[in-house]
């Protein structure tokens, strides 16, 4: 169970994630920026792909023509806390 103390440090979940410039092999994302939060982790098919620092990043190495489900959760680096996981998308490469 997670204390009342340690809730309130959570950072907020992001928001609208999207996909765009899809290719056989890159996918860019953009969400809206958590307020406080640290940085971002980014998920597909639940695996941790990329750490950064900016809402919005690029996914490369995919293979053409498959199917992913991507989602990103904000950390805060300052008490080692991340947010519950954003929508997720599915996205399919060209």
């Amino acid at each position: 169970m997670v204390s009342q103390l340690t809730h309130h440090l959570l950072p907020k979940v992001p928001v609208n994630l999207v996909a765009s410039n899809i290719t056989t092999t890159t996918i860019d994302l953009d969400w809206d920026a958590v307020n406080l939060a640290s940085g971002y982790d980014v998920y597909v098919d639940s695996v941790l792909n990329s750490s950064v620092t900016v809402n919005e990043t690029t996914i490369i190495g995919l293979t053409t023509a498959t199917l992913y489900d991507i989602y990103v959760v904000a950390k805060d680096n300052t008490f080692n806390t991340v947010s519950a996981p954003s929508n997720t998308i599915t996205v399919t490469t060209v």
